[in-house]
């Protein structure tokens, strides 16, 4: 029996691009279990019938590096259970989306298991570094990231099935009018969600929004013909198939969701400092061919988002070709396992 060990967490963007490969997998391993912490990993991976196993973590600090202190006790503890798991399960490979949270089963997988990590953005994140320096494989998303083989991003399959109808049933707007979604990744992002509070009078006068804000946004606004705001969207895809454009970050999983559906869009991506600066290296490559349009946050205001818009409104982006990108990852995985 082959078993296949899945890892990664922190943020949506570790976890779905894996859940993503399941359909394939399942036609190579003869079983899955997933490994990460107690993030939103597990209510995903639970939700798609993978048995969960969780082990202890903790998250890197870029700016209170005190806290880094607890890092190698979490790790070590981490470590023990995930060679506990491996020894119930045997695995013939180990395959790790990044983050913090994968570091444990890798270290673990490290001298036993094949390990095969992949990294979504332009350049690798630092987990990524670290397990690239002893993985089997090293595969990248991005034809120009040095350091692994490129394959390109998974994409969920079910994008291409998203219900215009159905949402436009839940979130009955004015069909005269384009209709614009805002998201700010799994996490929601409040710089995004200010500025479209502050514009809602103007926006509604010659849009819909709809409005994704994560848990953090403001429901005193209120809902009117023209605007919906809710904290998570479990039919995203229905939503994408609704929207005229869409305004979000640049984290690489979404934009190589957007590219694959020609959609029209807007990025804002979190800025260097904030983050290790992927998201603006991510939003540039999309750019630089013709996907998207770009919004610095460093220059979000109410009146640039509304300039951006009617320019968006012009931009007839072409479709990334990703139809066989899942079963060539799937294959790459195969190949090395025990």
């Amino acid at each position: 029996m082959k078993t296949i060990v899945l890892t990664g967490g922190g943020t949506g963007g570790h976890v779905i691009p894996l859940l993503a490969l399941v359909p394939e997998l399942k036609k190579r391993f003869d079983r899955i279990i997933f490994i990460g912490g107690n993030g939103m990993e597990k209510a995903l991976v639970e939700n798609e019938g993978i048995p969960f196993f969780a082990v202890e973590t903790e998250k890197f600090h870029r700016t209170q590096i005190y806290k880094n202190i607890k890092i190698p006790f979490a790790l070590h503890r981490g470590i023990a259970r995930c060679k506990e798991i491996f020894a119930e399960y045997n695995p013939s490979v180990l395959l790790s989306k990044g983050g913090y949270v994968a570091l444990p089963a890798c270290y673990a997988a490290k001298k036993s298991i094949p390990i095969v990590c992949h990294e979504s953005d332009y350049t690798m994140g630092l987990a990524n570094k670290l397990v690239s320096r002893f993985a089997t494989k090293v595969l990248t998303s991005f034809e120009d990231t040095p350091g692994g083989t490129f394959v390109g991003n998974p994409v969920r399959e079910e994008i291409k099935r998203g219900d215009k109808t159905s949402a436009a049933k839940k979130y009955p707007f004015l069909h005269s009018r384009k209709t614009v979604l805002f998201f700010g990744g799994s996490q929601g992002a409040s710089c995004i969600n200010n500025v479209i509070y502050d514009a809602l009078p103007e926006l509604t006068q010659k849009y819909n929004i709809l409005h994704i804000s994560g848990k953090n946004g403001d429901f005193s606004v209120p809902d009117g013909p023209g605007y919906h705001q809710i904290k998570f969207a479990s039919d995203i895809f229905d939503l994408y198939a609704l929207a005229d454009m869409v305004v979000c970050r640049a984290g690489a999983n979404t934009l190589f969701e957007l590219a694959s559906i020609g959609k029209p869009t807007l990025c804002i991506p979190l800025p260097k400092g904030t983050s290790r600066g992927d998201q603006v290296l991510n939003a540039r490559y999309f750019r630089d061919k013709g996907f998207i349009d770009v919004l610095p946050q460093e220059d979000l205001f109410m009146e640039s988002l509304l300039y951006k818009l009617k320019e968006l409104e012009g931009l007839k982006p072409p479709v990334l070709d990703l139809s066989k990108t899942n079963e060539r990852i799937a294959d790459e995985v195969f190949s090395v396992a025990k």
